[in-house]
């Protein structure tokens, strides 16, 4: 096998530029510019790399290609995709929040439980959002899908736990996902 062959097979399992260096002997900069003459893809693996937030994002993007396995998943095809899945020529992107319990400032309780998400970087280029709102376990609580169009006026996406908010009207069910996205 040759040093291309090695990277790419190095870097298929573990997903990280300095583990696959120290596994050849080469600095991971080697393992790099190997990577990107070969036309491989160099994408990370925001599970066991990424940062918190990267983390709880996986969950949902997760949970989402098992829920729609005719989505092709943009972030195998490049690191920090500017969108998540395509679907044909409709653009998905996956937002996933832990609830949070509440927020205290000066000692003081601030706001009631809620899940938050931030849509500012892909409202002009998302075609829809699929939000996953989890709960302290990571397990899914609920699921809304909003078109770009009912979210084009914010940046981000407040839902309490009592679901007391108008963002309630696009909760799905999960199983609802495929069959819609095939209907497009």
């Amino acid at each position: 096998m040759d040093n291309t062959q090695l990277c790419i097979e190095s870097y298929s399992r573990h997903k990280n530029l300095k583990l696959v260096g120290m596994e050849l002997g080469m600095p991971w900069q080697t393992v790099y510019s190997t990577l990107r003459r070969a036309d491989y893809p160099v994408t990370g693996d925001k599970a066991r790399y990424g940062s918190v937030t990267d983390r709880i994002a996986v969950i949902g993007e997760q949970k989402f290609k098992k829920a729609v396995p005719i989505a092709i998943d943009n972030n195998d095809l490049k690191y920090q995709a500017d969108i998540d899945f395509t679907i044909g020529n409709v653009t998905v992107d996956v937002k996933t929040s832990r609830i949070k319990r509440y927020q205290r400032v000066n000692g003081i309780r601030h706001s009631a439980p809620r899940w938050g998400y931030c849509i500012n970087k892909q409202k002009d280029t998302a075609d829809f959002f699929v939000l996953y709102a989890l709960n302290d376990d990571n397990e899914t609580e609920h699921v809304f899908l909003m078109p770009n169009e009912i979210v084009t006026t914010v940046s981000t996406i407040s839902i309490p736990e009592t679901l007391a908010s108008k963002w309630a009207d696009y909760k799905i069910e999960e199983s609802e996902l495929l069959p819609f996205f095939q209907s497009l």
